[in-house]
C-alpha cells in the first residue's frame, strides 16, 4: 500500500526549490538525515528516484516532474484546509501567495499588499513578480494561489477575469527639449530611444507598437528595468515606450512628459487567474474582491 505523506512532499518541495538536501534541511528546520531519510522514503514509495545528481547538487528528474503538480496541488489543499478552520475561530488570517507580472507587481500590488495588510493583520502575503508566462505557468502548476497578468492567459485550466486597463505611452524627460515641440514619426525615429533589454517580452511590443505607427529607431539604449529606464530618460536624454502605470507619478511631478504622436492610441488589459479546479480559500476571495474595488 502507497504512503505518501505531506511532509514527505514538502520536502520534496524544499529539495526541488534549492537544489541541495543541506539547504532544504535548513529551510525546514530539520536535520540533513532527517530530510535524507524522508526522500528515501517518498522514493521508496513510488518506486522511483525524484532527482539526478550533477555538480550543483540535485536535480530534479523526469519521474520528480511528473508529481510535481500533484505535489503542489496537495500541498495547496492541506495548507487550504488548515486556512477553513483557522478562519472559522479567528476570522481572516493565513498565508496567500500572489503572483505578478512586473508592471501590475511594481506600481499596483505593491501598493495594495500593504493596504490590505493594514485591514487584516493576521494575513501575510507572499508576492512574486515575473513576467506573465512564468506567472501563468506557476498559477497552472499550483506555486501560486492567485495571479495577475498582462495578457488573456493561453492555458485552459485556469478561471480568468479582466482586470484593469493600462495605457501605452511614449514618455521623455521633462529637460528634452522634444516634450515641448510638436513630434511626428520622421522627427521620433531620429530620438535616443531607452528600451528594456532585447530578450524581454515588453521590447519585442515596443517595437511592433512603433513599427506601426512609422517610427524607425536609430540609435538605441537597452536597460534591464524600467526604473533604470525612467531615471534615464530623466536626464532630458532619450524617450522610452512605457505602461502609464509606471510612469504616472514622474508625470505628475513633472519629471517626465507624455508625448503625443497623433494616431497613437494603445493599452493592454490585465487578467487576474486562478486555478479553475479550485474554489477560492475566503483569504483568496478577499483579496481578489479587495484587488477589484475602486
Amino acid at each position: 500500500m502507497m504512503r505518501i505523506t505531506l511532509k514527505q512532499l514538502s520536502i520534496f518541495k524544499a529539495i526541488h526549490n534549492s537544489g541541495q538536501i543541506s539547504k532544504a534541511a535548513k529551510a525546514l528546520h530539520m536535520s540533513v538525515p532527517a530530510v535524507s531519510m524522508a526522500l528515501k522514503e517518498l522514493e521508496s514509495s513510488l518506486g522511483s528516484r525524484l532527482f539526478d545528481r550533477n555538480s550543483n547538487g540535485l536535480a530534479i528528474n523526469d519521474s520528480g516532474t511528473v508529481i510535481l503538480p500533484y505535489a503542489n496541488e496537495m500541498l495547496s489543499k492541506g495548507m487550504q484546509l488548515e486556512q477553513i478552520f483557522v478562519e472559522k475561530t479567528n476570522g481572516v488570517r493565513g498565508t496567500l501567495k500572489v503572483g505578478s507580472s512586473k508592471t501590475a507587481g511594481n506600481y499596483v500590488l505593491s501598493r495594495k499588499i500593504p493596504l490590505f495588510k493594514k485591514n487584516n493583520p493576521f494575513v501575510d502575503i507572499k508576492l512574486v513578480v515575473e513576467d506573465s508566462i512564468t506567472i501563468e505557468k506557476m498559477v497552472s502548476e499550483k506555486e501560486l494561489d492567485l495571479g495577475f497578468i498582462d495578457a488573456k492567459p493561453a492555458s485552459k485550466n485556469l478561471s480568468t477575469k479582466q482586470w484593469i486597463k493600462d495605457d501605452i505611452c511614449i514618455v521623455a524627460g521633462a529637460a528634452n527639449p522634444i516634450s515641448s515641440t510638436s513630434v511626428c514619426p520622421s522627427s521620433l525615429s531620429k530620438e535616443l530611444w531607452v528600451l528594456e533589454q532585447s530578450s524581454s517580452i515588453s521590447r519585442a511590443r515596443a517595437i511592433q507598437l512603433l513599427k506601426s505607427a512609422k517610427i524607425n529607431i536609430e540609435q538605441e539604449l537597452t536597460m534591464t528595468t524600467m526604473g533604470a529606464i525612467k531615471r534615464a530618460i530623466g536626464t532630458g536624454i532619450g524617450i522610452s515606450v512605457l505602461p502609464w502605470l509606471a510612469v504616472v507619478e514622474e508625470v505628475k511631478r513633472g519629471d517626465l512628459v507624455k508625448i503625443e504622436l497623433e494616431g497613437w492610441e494603445h493599452c493592454r488589459h490585465y487578467w487576474s487567474i486562478y486555478g479553475e479546479d479550485e474554489a477560492l480559500s475566503e483569504l483568496a476571495a478577499k483579496f481578489l474582491n479587495f484587488c477589484y474595488a475602486k
